[in-house]
């Protein structure tokens, strides 16, 4: 494996922001540390015969504080190890930042990507395989998500430890769709476009569901669920992507198809490109339902704040008819960076691990943002149980993952950032009215291909 892999990801734009499940790392409320004196704190405190581990995060806003409660509660925990919590922007920023850093062996002892870089983290010869320390340590997961974990193994060696996982889901208005019966939100993509007519038709809402271009969840999800691969070798899952494969059959047409109908009838909100405008309308009440991260459902709630009864339901299937293996996942994992230290730090590091795939540290995470708890005996700490009975939105996250046996089908493939964003421009030009939905599935595919030949082309052996 070449090392130059790792420069790939200054061609990729800022595609945090694409993938809904990110979403949160990057927002304008005060985010991780990057507070000066609480820096000089962690520094000192650091400093204090512990073993200091600097652990980067691309959350941001109300997940990045509670991220960093996490934290500060296992500092408190215990002596021995102290986690200086940095943030360094965007998962994105992150990961070039990451680059720069560790070819000069100054990199973190651990960072947190998003789903959509594994494969450029394994690849990019910068980390030790989460395995390697399970392994070492005998640290249980089998109390973890195997749904989950699917996603980040690979070769049969789980790379990295899910920390704050989102998953793809659908908002709606409870208020205005309980009118119209359809209490429990749409269970399919004919049922968005039947309440779209009827909230529309009533006056319940402007429009039926809100749907921009770079909600790339809206185009994947529906392949992810029926077991169709976007790109060859299962997803890149049974070997390396070498093309990709969502033109060859019908489906990716047909989703697409689908999202320009939505556009062409009127029901979808006019509300440009980007997901803050999405969400607005939705939250605004002009849009009756949209499709989002489950990180979200908090800020949801604090936004809506009792305007009208917020309804949260698995993502919509595209018929009643066809297969739903559920959807795969977004958020973010943790890698353990090989910055040169060798294994002084395996120690704390294991210690740290152990930490935050424990139920009390998954349970307050799932309680206070919609991120699923990676340990399945979360669920079972008060604080879940309470939140599950104050906020039953969040029942539709449990549901939606123990119902995913796809989880771990996502496509795998080190241009799957750049990827996106090309789909995604094409799906805006379908959208405008500018080309038809054969012509943004075939250019995308052709586009697509090209960077896959090139990064193969310049770091496999």
């Amino acid at each position: 494996m070449k090392k130059n892999v790792i420069a790939m990801i200054l061609t990729a734009g800022m595609a945090a922001s694409v993938m809904a499940g990110c979403a949160s790392s990057g927002e304008e409320t005060k985010s991780a540390g990057t507070d000066t004196q609480a820096e000089e704190s962690s520094q000192a405190e650091g400093a204090e015969g512990k073993v200091n581990l600097v652990f980067w995060t691309g959350l941001s806003g109300q997940p990045g504080e509670i991220i960093q409660q996490v934290v500060d509660d296992y500092n408190s925990s215990q002596d021995k190890v102290f986690v200086d919590l940095q943030y360094q922007g965007s998962y994105q920023e992150s990961l070039n930042k990451l680059k720069t850093s560790m070819r000069t062996q100054d990199g973190p002892d651990l960072v947190q990507i998003y789903e959509a870089g594994t494969r450029i983290m394994i690849d990019s010869g910068f980390v030790i395989p989460m395995q390697q320390i399970i392994d070492e340590y005998e640290i249980d997961v089998s109390g973890l998500e195997e749904n989950m974990l699917n996603y980040y193994t690979v070769d049969g060696q789980l790379y990295s430890m899910p920390l704050n996982t989102s998953v793809p889901v659908c908002y709606y208005n409870k208020t205005a769709l309980s009118q119209i019966g359809y209490e429990n939100g749409p269970e399919t993509w004919d049922d968005i476009v039947d309440i779209s007519q009827k909230v529309m038709e009533q006056g319940l809402a402007t429009s039926g569901i809100a749907m921009c271009s770079n909600l790339i969840w809206s185009f994947e999800q529906p392949m992810v669920q029926q077991h169709y691969a976007m790109v060859d070798n299962e997803n890149g899952r049974t070997g390396r992507a070498t093309k990709t494969t969502f033109a060859d059959g019908d489906l990716a047409l047909e989703v697409a198809t689908r999202i320009n109908d939505l556009v062409a009838n009127g029901y979808a909100a006019d509300v440009g490109f980007t997901i803050d405008a999405n969400r607005a309308a939705f939250w605004s009440g002009e849009a009756a339902m949209m499709c989002d991260s489950s990180g979200s459902i908090t800020t949801s709630l604090e936004t809506i704040d009792g305007a009208f009864e917020l309804g949260v339901c698995p993502f919509p299937a595209l018929t009643a008819e066809a297969p739903n293996g559920g959807v795969t996942l977004g958020g973010g994992s943790v890698y353990i960076c090989d910055n040169g230290k060798g294994d002084a730090n395996n120690d704390a590091i294991a210690d740290f691990m152990k930490y935050i795939i424990s139920p009390e540290a998954q349970g307050y995470i799932f309680a206070n943002t919609g991120y699923f708890p990676v340990t399945s005996a979360a669920l079972e700490e008060e604080s879940v149980k309470e939140t599950l009975e104050a906020y039953p939105q969040y029942q539709a996250v449990i549901d939606t993952v123990h119902n995913s046996p796809n989880m771990g089908f996502g496509p795998l493939y080190a241009s799957l950032v750049d990827a996106r964003e090309i789909y995604s421009a094409y799906l805006e030009q379908m959208m405008l009215g500018e080309i038809t939905p054969e012509e943004c599935i075939q250019k995308s595919a052709e586009e697509i291909d090209i960077l896959i030949e090139e990064y193969n082309s310049s770091n496999v052996e």
